[in-house]
């Protein structure tokens, strides 16, 4: 018997030593923390929830033919002080029904990415009901908005019961849903009808355009999924049980405090978990799930995430829900890249050395997400620029923080980086390039989309209604990121982080307005900042400052010309270099040109508009500056740089045919 004994705890304590390896990971087990939360949030956020859209979800996966079958329930609260007759739903996936959808708009797929809902039955208040299709924009193949009549008016305070039965068909991914080409790997995202907004006596329900996102309420989930035995679940939320009977397993996921649910199925994935630690003693369970080939990269992924939970909690908020999901999808899948609640994807190359920040950098902004979009839920179709702006600025932080500066890289074959940069090539061969580590400066790719198209829309107009995709991400992602940059340089970080802090606080588990957004920000300076946000946020103007000249008056006093090229207006400031000083002086910037007087007896160097870079919209930062004595060595080094690229344009051509 004490044979025995021995036997089994060598056998657990070697059990145990390849479950747990020395960074904390383990392979699957259960978690729980009921003492710091309900439901999948934490214990101290649970009264600023109010909860309006409530879903009870069952599921069952059919692998044999991709689909799912569903018995959806919610129960939908009017929390507002107006009544409606009606009641209206989203039907996200049927904008994959047709090609000349508002979300296929034209695109002309296969016909294994096309599918739509099937659905068998519909009731409110337990009376069968008939669905009626709203074609908000007079697109009648788009079906991707629908509404109930009710038999009785809901007054404020009243529920109202939904049921759904439908089937599904999850087609080819392309953006948020789909299985990847020759892995049994499927996503699932907008599968579900879901309930718009009511929001001041009007439902507020827009089609699925094809650049912009979501609107919906917050609510409790209850979700069960049934898949064959081989598969494994992961989604939003906690997972509360999972069962297996009959070569079928039932998984069981619930949470509150979210506005959306998604999940994944696959039979070839590996789950691991590790444990996020607060000094209050509450953790947060990180759980991963990674494709064979990508195992290298969990280390990885799982301190992507570790630094931004650091990052968010010392500068936003506590992060508030119990789990938080990785999944890194196939290469085949067209679905890397993608925020939902407590749950988000990404991929990776099979080669990506750690200082070009990829896949950090999509882990990061994908996380924030779940503070920006998750927790605080602006209105993804017209005001996109809120959470992606934040996102895309606090990424730039993170990534800052904690691996440095980004180094220039180019891909030979998409897949070998290589450090320097390239300036031609012909069918992926580099032609004309210079080798050698080269640091991005902060908000480079931002610049890069700014610069490559400035001045199509604004930030401010409406996020469906930009004239293009390159447009949208110009004005969702890349001016918004750029924005903060600039206020970060005229406030100062901790005053912008301030700011965004009491943005979360008060808009937590609520809708969010730009306006609101604005006015923190304005509050946090002691000048007005109106002129800013009229050239920058509200207008298509473009930015272009330049010293044009420096000219000596007589023997103390010397004169810079400055110009403004562009249409937009930004404050700046001049500076004047000496040999043991630096002058400075105001300008308004709203002048074509201006003459600013500087007086020094020190040897004059040169001059400077916006050295600090306060202006990140300054499409051509070359011209800011101007020195008196002409740089030889300069223009030197770039005659010979461009003898360096001829020369192996000319070796690389001589080796064709």
């Amino acid at each position: 018997m004490k044979n025995l004994l021995i036997v089994i705890l060598i056998l657990s304590l070697a059990t145990l030593s390849s479950i747990v390896n020395k960074d904390g990971i383990h392979y699957n087990q259960s978690f729980a923390d009921h003492q710091n939360y309900s439901n999948g949030v934490l214990n101290t956020e649970v009264e600023n929830i109010n909860s309006i859209a409530n879903y009870n979800m069952h599921v069952e996966y059919l692998s044999q033919n991709k689909s799912i079958t569903v018995n959806e329930s919610i129960v939908w609260i009017n929390r507002t002080e107006y009544t409606t007759d009606e009641i209206y739903f989203h039907l996200y996936a049927n904008g994959y029904d047709h090609f000349d959808t508002e979300f296929l708009h034209g695109r002309k797929l296969p016909g294994k990415f096309l599918t739509r809902f099937n659905i068998d039955k519909f009731s409110v208040n337990g009376q069968d009901k008939n669905l009626d299709v709203i074609y908000p924009r007079n697109n009648i193949n788009d079906k991707t908005v629908a509404r109930v009549l009710l038999d009785k008016r809901a007054l404020q305070g009243d529920s109202v019961k939904i049921n759904f039965q439908y089937d599904l068909k999850i087609p080819l991914s392309y953006r948020r849903m789909g299985y990847a080409e020759g892995r049994d790997f499927s996503f699932i995202a907008q599968w579900f009808p879901k309930v718009g907004v009511f929001e001041n006596g009007k439902w507020i329900c827009d089609p699925y355009y094809k650049t912009t996102e979501f609107y919906s309420d917050f609510g409790e989930y209850k979700v069960e999924i049934k898949v064959p035995e081989n598969f494994v679940v992961g989604a939003t939320g906690v997972q509360t049980s999972k069962i297996d009977s009959n070569n079928f397993t039932t998984y069981k996921f619930a949470q509150t405090g979210v506005h959306d649910f998604a999940f994944f199925v696959s039979d070839e994935i590996f789950d691991f978990q590790k444990i996020y630690n607060r000094k209050d003693d509450s953790k947060i369970l990180i759980e991963l799930f990674v494709q064979p080939e990508n195992k290298k990269y969990i280390q990885r992924y799982f301190n992507a995430v570790e630094n931004s939970l650091e990052f968010m909690e010392e500068n936003i908020a506590s992060y508030p829900y119990q789990t938080v999901t990785i999944v890194d999808v196939p290469r085949t899948s067209n679905v890397a890249g993608r925020e939902h609640p407590t749950i988000f994807t990404v991929s990776a190359d099979l080669l990506s050395p750690v200082d070009i920040h990829e896949p950090e950098e999509v882990t990061i902004h994908e996380f924030v997400h779940q503070y920006f979009y998750g927790v605080v839920a602006n209105n993804e179709v017209t005001e996109a620029w809120i959470d992606e702006g934040i996102t895309s600025y606090l990424t730039t932080k993170i990534l800052d923080k904690y691996y440095g500066k980004e180094l220039h890289n180019f891909k030979f074959l998409k897949e070998v980086p290589v450090y320097g940069l390239n300036f031609l090539n012909f069918y992926e061969i580099p032609i004309i390039y210079i080798l050698g580590f080269y640091e991005l400066p902060e908000g480079d790719e931002s610049f890069y989309y700014y610069s490559y198209l400035n001045n199509i829309g604004a930030i401010a107009d409406s996020s469906f209604k930009h004239a293009s995709f390159e447009s949208y991400f110009n004005n969702t992602y890349a001016k918004p990121g750029l924005m903060f940059l600039s206020l970060e340089k005229i406030l100062g970080e901790e005053k912008l982080l301030a700011a965004f802090r009491k943005f979360y606080q008060q808009n937590k588990f609520k809708h969010a307005k730009g306006e609101d957004l604005i006015m923190l920000v304005k509050d946090e300076n002691n000048e007005n900042l109106d002129w800013f946000f009229e050239n920058i946020f509200y207008s298509t103007k473009t930015f272009d400052y330049k010293i044009s000249s420096v000219q000596k008056i007589d023997e103390i006093n010397y004169k810079v010309v400055v110009e403004r090229l562009g249409d937009g207006v930004f404050q700046n400031e001049i500076y004047f270099y000496t040999e043991s000083d630096t002058l400075v002086q105001y300008w308004d910037g709203k002048d074509k040109w201006k003459e600013f007087v500087f007086q020094t007896n020190d040897k004059i160097l040169g001059a400077e508009i916006d050295p600090q870079r306060k202006n990140m919209f300054d499409i051509n930062f070359t011209n800011n500056s101007y020195t008196v004595e002409p740089r030889y060595w300069a223009s030197l080094s770039i005659t010979m740089r461009w003898f360096f690229w001829v020369q192996n344009a000319l070796m690389v051509l001589g080796s064709i045919g």
